[in-house]
């Protein structure tokens, strides 16, 4: 049970502890240089004073007692006096080859000039500084390190939180495997059955009915399509191996099977009447339904929006987990007949222009009658053909469909059964 993001909360304290650092370094050097010009000041206005009768006549043994006496401070790296014509006279000191702050004052007698002096006071390296300051930085390091074991004894879940966070990965790791098994049975009993309609298809050949063009075209106004893609812009998708992307997409697949059923149950629906065109891929999903069932469009706008919440559940719970996860766009579309489209493709081209976590349809006036109360849309920013700018994008629900798909995205999570009869009282009416 360890605290949450010790190693970020560690690389913080350091980054802290190398900042105090560095802020005692400079701190440190402003006062030297502060008591290295007072120092300097006050020396060479002394060494003046002491040699000024010993510069004219020039007296090289006194100068130079009087320079060696001064070169004993341990900050002189080296003194030197020098007469009015720039002639060294005397030289001192017991560091001439160090860096340092170099003080020159004049020598003036009757206000004539008659010699200067020259002191030059060592300038400490980091190093040194360093040495100096070791006792503060130790401290410091210290404090540091007790505030490390303070944020791992305060920060720590306590059992019971532990306890209850470990039940519910394993609860929600159970459901999804159940899902799993459960879609797993289902696609074998759906290839058995194709399997058998094909034979009997063969046995009895049917003749086949053809439709007429205006027909056709009745059929494809009534069907709707959803077509939910992955928002991949750094091409993530065709970098990974399939070992990770294919189960990915068996649980994508999974959520929305699961979505189709709650929201079909709910607006009272076969599940049926919702057709995966496409199951999840690379290029996402495609479902389509028609609108002879009462409440198909809205059902359909449900499924996306449920859907669009357990995938992004999952992406935050993979990402956390350093996982391989794609963010999610959803388009719900009729057909499109100035671009001579039917509902699956114009859906697919629709989803293009999205981001992530981003919804748009394209519908007739009268299926955007039937959803305005329910959804907040917007006109699509910046159209660039028929499509675009006769689409909106979802900028919101309603406080009774929000709701609806937060109860729905939770009993999927969750594994809780639903709750039909209170659901059946909240159907729009028609």
């Amino acid at each position: 049970m360890n605290a949450p993001r010790q190693g970020l909360f560690a690389s913080l304290l350091i980054v802290s502890f190398a900042l105090h650092t560095f802020l005692l370094v400079i701190a440190t050097t402003h006062q030297l240089n502060e008591n290295r010009a007072s120092q300097g000041q006050l020396m060479t206005s002394q060494l003046v004073a002491d040699s000024l009768s010993e510069l004219e006549p020039a007296n090289t043994v006194s100068l130079a007692l009087v320079a060696n006496r001064y070169a004993t401070n341990p900050s002189v790296a080296s003194i030197r006096i020098l007469d009015a014509n720039k002639q060294v006279l005397a030289t001192s000191g017991m560091a001439k080859t160090r860096q340092g702050e170099v003080f020159v004052r004049d020598a003036l007698q009757n206000e004539k000039k008659v010699g200067t002096v020259e002191i030059t006071l060592i300038q400490p390296s980091i190093g040194e500084i360093l040495r100096t300051q070791w006792l503060a930085i130790l401290a410091s390091l210290f404090i540091h390190f007790l505030i490390w074991l303070a944020y791992r004894a305060i920060a720590r879940p306590t059992r019971s939180e532990y306890l209850a966070r470990i039940n519910q990965e394993n609860h929600l790791k159970h459901e999804i495997q159940r899902l799993t098994q459960a879609l797993a049975l289902e696609k074998q009993n759906t290839v058995t059955l194709v399997a058998q309609a094909q034979q009997q298809a063969k046995a009895q050949p049917k003749p086949r009915i053809e439709k007429n063009p205006a027909e056709q075209t009745q059929l494809d106004h009534e069907t709707l399509a959803l077509n939910i893609q992955f928002y991949d812009p750094k091409q993530l998708l065709s970098s990974v191996n399939q070992s990770v992307s294919v189960p990915y997409f068996k649980l994508c697949q999974l959520f929305l099977d699961k979505s189709i059923d709650l929201c079909s149950r709910h607006y009272q629906m076969d599940a049926t009447q919702i057709r995966v065109v496409q199951e999840f891929n690379a290029e996402g999903a495609i479902l389509s339904t028609t609108l002879e069932k009462p409440h198909a469009l809205e059902c359909l706008m449900m499924v996306g929006a449920v859907f669009q919440l357990l995938a992004e559940v999952l992406y935050k719970r993979y990402r956390e987990d350093k996982r391989f996860a794609l963010q999610t766009r959803g388009a719900v579309t009729s057909a499109v007949d100035a671009m001579q489209l039917d509902a699956i493709e114009a859906s697919k081209r629709l989803t293009q222009h999205l981001h992530a976590k981003e919804a748009a349809l394209h519908l007739s006036h009268d299926q955007l009658k039937t959803i305005q109360n329910s959804y907040e849309l917007v006109a699509m920013p910046n159209p660039s053909n028929i499509m675009t700018r006769h689409a909106f994008m979802i900028n919101g629900m309603n406080e009774q469909c929000a709701t609806l798909a937060q109860n729905l995205r939770t009993e999927i999570l969750m594994g809780k059964k639903a709750k039909v009869s209170s659901e059946s009282s909240d159907i729009p009416a028609s």
